[in-house]
């Protein structure tokens, strides 16, 4: 066995080597930022005021933002962030992700920012109007202390989550909450004032099984909306499910209401019903026939339809329904259907369909495939029925029971003859006033003035007089003087 010795020469340039390499390991080490201590440091805000829109309360809302930055090139320790409401403040700050009132020595990068987010929690004060609740997130560093204003307006309410309601009247005084539903009971009745207030949440659905009088007016109607009011969710449909009036609801009337941001606003005739296969929905047990009277309405923003009936009996005048997904009117399974200077029109939509927008039929398949059939009577006057596609009117008694339709002095988008109306398959043959912004009152040239047949209505959705030639809709035409 032998050995080879290394010689020392090998050994000092392996220790130089590996002395080297510590010294190149530690030269790429960073360095820590050094932290700035001056007072003449400035941070900046992306906003001086948070401001949030009318809330609910008892209820936390969207969460907003606002971001801190630090423009020097070194590092700044924020000493804390506070709400200088402290514990008992409504609203909260979220900071990495932790929720609180409250946090200190934030160390801030140089060119680096910190994102605040803020939500709030409003405690209800007894109050019917609408009441400020503010309060300010408070930044102190190096001696130096800046705010941001958080505003808020409350809203206390009426709060129904499931609830049967009998015999009862609402009014103006605060708005109503619905949660999953609320329910008028058979053989009861729910009065609601001019300037009733009725917000349905994520989901939810006002169900009228007795009946419903809502006794809006010009200045004051009845509001049936979602409970969001930030900008995103102004003209948002499906945000709550529907009016759903059941085949036992009869004597409804809705007179100067606003019914908006839903999946349905109007549904009328449904009924739940036991067969071999399960429960569906349909008339099917039901003696009577629903019925509902609609004046001085606006139905707008719906993801399925504005008006959806089934075997039932509905009279609307002077009522404008735009903006729907499938349907602006569907009344389906026979029934009687009446609509008198109404304005129907999809023209301008969150949705992109050529299909008929007002859809009548004698039959319906229900949830158990049976094929349900009854008579079917639909008289149509003075309205405009208008939409994307070239075909906006579908009438059919394909089921084959007995069909009696009256179509006089209508605006009609299609591609049939339809003898007594006015019918064209152009766009913007209407005229109306500004379709992009979902205005469809007349403009100046519009060709429904002065087309309508008098038959004793004398005011228009707005209130306006109707002169001795009325315009064909909703909205009558008024030249200023």
């Amino acid at each position: 066995m032998s050995f080879r010795c290394v010689g020392t020469g090998y050994m000092n340039k392996l220790w130089i080597l590996i002395l080297a390499f510590g010294l190149v390991t530690l030269a790429c080490e960073p360095e820590e930022e050094q932290i700035g201590k001056s007072g003449s440091m400035k941070l900046a805000f992306s906003s001086d005021t948070v401001l949030f829109d009318t809330l609910l309360s008892s209820r936390t809302s969207l969460t907003k933002r606002f971001r801190i930055y630090n423009p020097n090139n070194m590092a700044v320790e924020i000493e804390e962030i506070r709400l200088a409401g402290g514990a008992l403040s409504d609203y909260s700050i979220i900071i990495n992700g932790k929720k609180t009132k409250s946090v200190q020595k934030e160390v801030l990068f140089g060119g680096d920012s910190l994102q605040v987010l803020v939500d709030v929690d409003i405690d209800p004060q007894d109050e019917d109007t609408p009441y400020l609740v503010k309060d300010s997130v408070e930044v102190s560093w190096n001696g130096n202390q800046a705010h941001v204003k958080l505003v808020a307006w409350g809203q206390d309410a009426h709060y129904l989550n499931g609830q049967a309601v009998c015999d009862e009247t609402w009014t103006a005084d605060r708005p109503y909450v619905i949660y999953n539903l609320a329910m008028v009971e058979e053989g009861c009745k729910l009065s609601m004032e001019p300037g009733t207030r009725v917000y349905l949440d994520n989901g939810a659905s006002f169900i009228v099984a007795g009946s419903l009088e809502v006794k809006g007016d010009t200045a004051n109607p009845v509001v049936f909306r979602n409970t969001r009011f930030d900008e995103n969710y102004q003209e948002a449909p499906g945000q709550w499910g529907g009016i759903v009036f059941m085949a036992s609801s009869t004597g409804n009337t809705l007179s100067h209401a606003v019914i908006e941001n839903g999946q349905i606003g109007i549904g009328i005739g449904y009924d739940f019903y036991e067969s071999e296969n399960g429960v569906f929905l349909g008339p099917e047990n039901s003696p009577e026939t629903a019925d509902i009277t609609i004046d001085h309405t606006i139905i707008r923003h719906m993801s399925t339809a504005g008006i959806f009936g089934i075997s039932s009996e509905v009279y609307a005048w002077n009522t404008e329904v735009y903006d729907a997904g499938s349907f602006l009117v569907a009344n389906f399974a026979g029934g009687t259907y009446r609509y008198e200077h109404c304005t129907f029109s999809n023209v301008a939509s969150h949705f992109n369909t050529t299909d008929p927008m007002m859809q009548f039929a004698d039959n319906i398949v229900l949830s158990d495939e049976e094929n349900l059939v009854q008579d079917l009577s639909v008289s149509i006057t003075n309205s405009i029925l208008w939409g994307q596609g070239e075909e906006q009117l579908l009438i059919s008694n394909a089921g084959g029971g007995q069909l009696d339709t009256t179509l006089v002095s209508n605006l009609i988008r299609s591609e049939q003859e339809w003898p007594g109306n006015y019918v064209s398959d152009e766009r913007d043959f209407p005229g109306f006033a500004d379709p992009l912004l979902f205005d469809f009152s007349l403009d100046s040239l519009s060709f429904a003035r002065d087309k309508a047949k008098a038959i004793g209505i004398t005011d228009d959705l707005l209130g306006m007089p109707r002169d001795e030639k009325p315009d064909i809709g909703a909205y009558e035409r008024i030249d200023q003087q």
